[in-house]
């Protein structure tokens, strides 16, 4: 389900709409007094004015070139030439659709995804198995990119989180994120990219770490989890090997985790969005185990656990919590 783009997008849309009334030829003087008028309203208006022009002229490479697909595949499309003030006007408007296209589309589709080989949605998984005997299990919302080559298997968690059962091979296999890398040869484990580091659940053989700037070096043994996190490397022995990775049984687990960061894991699987209102409760410390497909409970479980916490529902989808 995708959410309404933040305010500051949507006075840059705002804003090369008004810039592509400007280029289109038939910019009246009342329009340019509103224009004027839009722009003096409100600082951030302006600064969306000077990041559209800013936009504009980054693109006036592709003014009087062909577009890819542009072409009518026959003649008989348009049987009358087409005046000169259109033809500017068709250009006006490639130009003004390649910037929107540019805009819009990462607010719903990051551009570090299209370089993923494999991409899941929300709510789904996927296996995976390499050219080399290798399987890889794709949590809900995430996407890897595979670089194999003579010398090395390199695979590259872009989003969410990966299983990894690795084939032995002469070529060392390796997973990086933006955190650092996880190196290992026939074992298996969970690597999963998170907004403040990176999450590893070593399930069966070895595997090494190190941070993305190759100065921490560690090692895992089965049954360990670590962070890599600003340059340091933080190990976690206490989980059994059977409770990493849960949600490759149907499971979502949390065992003492801060409110907020439960919150942000069920938002991964369940479809619609839950807020949470109240960050003075953002670390509370919340533990269960829940269906994957039933995370309405761990709502349920939340509020057992923060007996202060209120929650409603907007939608059977949106939840807010506070």
């Amino acid at each position: 389900m995708s959410t309404k783009p933040p305010a500051n997008d949507l006075l840059l849309l705002q804003a090369l709409d008004w810039l592509t009334q400007q280029h289109s030829g038939e910019f009246s003087a009342a329009q340019r007094q509103k224009l004027a008028a839009w722009r003096k309203a409100d600082a951030a208006h302006e600064q969306a004015w000077q990041q559209a022009q800013a936009l504009w002229q980054s693109m006036e490479g592709l003014r009087g070139r062909t577009i890819p697909g542009s072409q009518p595949f026959l003649p008989e499309i348009h049987p009358r030439p087409i005046r000169k003030s259109q033809s500017k006007h068709l250009s006006t408007l490639a130009i003004a659709c390649s910037i929107l296209l540019a805009v819009v589309i990462p607010l719903n589709y990051p551009l570090s995804l299209w370089r993923a080989d494999y991409v899941t949605v929300k709510g789904e998984q996927r296996s995976i198995t390499l050219a080399d005997g290798s399987t890889i299990t794709l949590n809900s919302d995430s996407a890897v990119s595979i670089h194999f080559d003579n010398h090395w298997r390199r695979v590259e968690v872009l989003q969410g989180e990966a299983f990894f059962s690795v084939a032995k091979a002469k070529q060392p296999f390796v997973v990086t994120t933006t955190d650092g890398e996880v190196r290992a040869v026939g074992t298996a484990f969970a690597v999963q990219l998170r907004h403040a580091d990176t999450q590893v659940d070593l399930v069966e053989g070895k595997v090494e770490l190190q941070d993305v700037s190759h100065q921490q070096h560690n090692r895992l043994i089965a049954g360990q989890s670590a962070q890599i996190r600003n340059g340091q490397i933080h190990i976690d022995s206490s989980k059994a090997p059977e409770n990493l990775a849960l949600w490759r049984e149907g499971y979502l687990q949390f065992d003492g985790l801060p409110l907020a960061q439960a919150i942000e894991q069920i938002n991964r699987y369940r479809p619609g969005k839950v807020v949470l209102l109240n960050p003075a409760l953002a670390k509370q410390r919340v533990s269960g185990l829940f269906r994957l497909d039933a995370l309405d409970q761990a709502i349920l479980g939340f509020k057992a656990a923060v007996p202060q916490l209120q929650s409603f529902s907007l939608t059977s989808y949106w939840v807010v919590l506070r």
